[in-house]
């Protein structure tokens, strides 16, 4: 499954066979939007944690000090 971690997008083997159609239009989809896709085995989509992006960054990326 392909899931976009931003919005309800998302598009799994259920609704394309195609793998490698799937995973263009995942790319199309973070093309026009800039989203982050995320491809997964699960059913449920991955959800990005309920905090403000600047302390979700902070902590994924090396401060500079």
């Amino acid at each position: 499954m392909k899931y976009c971690l931003h919005c309800d997008w998302h598009t799994s083997a259920t609704d394309e066979p195609s793998a490698r159609t799937r995973s263009r239009a995942a790319i199309d989809h973070h093309v026009e939007t800039g989203h982050t896709i995320d491809s997964s085995d699960g059913v449920v989509p991955p959800r990005l944690p309920d905090v403000p992006t600047e302390i979700f960054v902070d902590d994924l990326v090396p401060s500079s000090d």
